[in-house]
């Protein structure tokens, strides 16, 4: 943590100076906005003490006046009521507010004003790095008990019991990289702008659960959701991989990614002490892709619930094929792919036009060469898979999955999706998924 602090932290971070000595709170929250109003800022979720929040106001220097005018407006509402303890020189944008009537403290940053605004093409990735890289500064310094960095967005509700659950897992030395808690889309037509949007969040999140369940099923290793508004990360883990790329969206993807090589990334299992957190159902053009991205594209489709398309659930078979062909691949000692490389697995059989794709696919990012470089790395087994796990991470097995869709699977709508035989296989096995796919029928009016 002392060297990324040193070498890879935002500049912010510097700011921390000895205004912060004897200042505790138990968790800390980052929060990023841009064009958002205060009705996000709910009651803060019970946690046994003060928590801070570290809440980015940003915006690109391309932005134009209305996201201006939403985010002067938001920074005002959140000054509204609170006591200002500390602020930083006037160029780092850095305040810290004292609330009387939560036990919450915020840290506003801002990086929405003339000469403060983020660079064109970093977007919310740096958002959250700043935040999550003053939060790594304050855990390192003491000021903040918990070694989580909670990370979550103006869109969210969270429930009382948030903290519970990461507040038991305190120990230093834990494998745990990241947590992801459980989620939900809102429902609620008094709340959505309206039931086409309901409908167009529903198919997303359905897609979502699916992928991670295939993922589950195919036995990788990176088989959890990458939505930034619902995980939390181990302080010195994201100091490890050097914090969330700078990028205008995608970056809880890759930075997940990185800290599922270096630890584990825990998904949590709903219950009485980890209630799942509710994103609101809404239309968003914050950033290029993502849920709100695929809400306004979904919206924009004849017939929806027709027209969108689902990935082929066959890719998770052969995905599951070719992870289950890595111990033989050790045992051959050779890293060369053909055909003669893959074999009948229990339960697992692909016909030869299969293989074949999968054998073009695999060919198509240089998994050879990778294999070459496992070979050299990996003296026994279990050292040979860690390295090719590493290197077929959850970038390269997307990559994959839309090779085998371009070239042999194509994508399916809803109907066809809910009769094929891996999907069904999925309900079986992954009670998430069956139950949410059965909240969804029944909003079709579906039998």
């Amino acid at each position: 943590m002392e060297k990324y602090l040193q070498h890879y932290a935002e500049p912010e971070t510097g700011q921390l100076d000895a205004a912060f000595t004897g200042r505790r709170w138990e968790n800390v929250l980052v929060v990023p906005a841009c064009n958002e109003c205060a009705d996000f800022l709910r009651a803060v979720p019970p946690c046994g003490g003060r928590s801070l929040l570290i809440l980015i106001i940003n915006e690109s220097i391309a932005a134009n006046r209305t996201v201006s005018q939403a985010n002067e407006a938001l920074a005002a509402a959140v000054q509204d009521g609170l006591k200002p303890v500390w602020q930083s020189a006037p160029e780092t944008g850095l305040s810290l507010l004292h609330d009387a009537r939560v036990p919450r403290d915020i840290l506003l940053v801002d990086r929405f004003s003339a000469g403060l605004r983020l660079p064109a093409g970093s977007g919310v990735g740096l958002a959250r790095k700043i935040g999550a890289d003053l939060a790594t500064r304050l855990i390192y310094q003491g000021n903040i008990r918990s070694r989580w960095i909670h990370c979550s967005d103006a869109d969210v509700e969270l429930p009382d019991t948030y903290f519970r659950f990461s507040n038991a897992l305190q120990d230093p030395g834990s494998q745990y990289a990241a947590l992801v808690y459980p989620y939900r889309h809102g429902d609620d037509p008094d709340r959505a702008e309206n039931a086409a949007v309901i409908l167009a969040t529903q198919l997303y999140e359905l897609s979502l659960r699916y992928y991670v369940a295939g993922m589950k099923f195919a036995g990788s290793p990176y088989a959890f959701h990458t939505i930034g508004s619902t995980m939390a990360v181990s302080a010195p883990h994201y100091a490890k991989v050097r914090g969330f790329p700078k990028r205008e969206a995608g970056e809880d993807f890759y930075l997940l990614n990185k800290l599922a090589k270096v630890g584990t990334v825990f998904e949590t299992t709903p219950g009485p002490d980890c209630e799942p957190i509710e994103i609101e159902a809404r239309y968003s053009d914050r950033v290029p892709f993502g849920t709100g991205a695929a809400v306004n594209k979904i919206n924009t489709l004849a017939d929806p619930v027709t027209d969108f398309q689902f990935y082929d659930p066959t890719v998770f078979e052969l995905l599951k094929y070719w992870l289950q062909c890595l111990p033989g691949i050790w045992q051959s000692q050779s890293s060369s792919l053909s055909s003669s490389t893959f074999t009948d697995h229990p339960g697992v059989h692909i016909d030869s036009h299969g293989r074949q794709h999968l054998l073009a696919g695999l060919r198509a990012i240089r998994t050879e060469r990778a294999l070459e470089h496992a070979f050299r790395q990996g003296k026994s087994s279990a050292q040979f898979m860690r390295q090719m796990h590493t290197w077929f991470d959850a970038f390269r097995t997307l990559k994959l999955i839309h090779f085998l869709r371009d070239s042999y699977l194509p994508t399916m709508p809803y109907a066809m999706l809910i009769k094929h035989r891996v999907f069904q296989q999925l309900l079986d096995d992954d009670t998430g998924l069956d139950t949410f796919h059965g909240q969804l029928r029944l909003r079709l009016q579906l039998d």
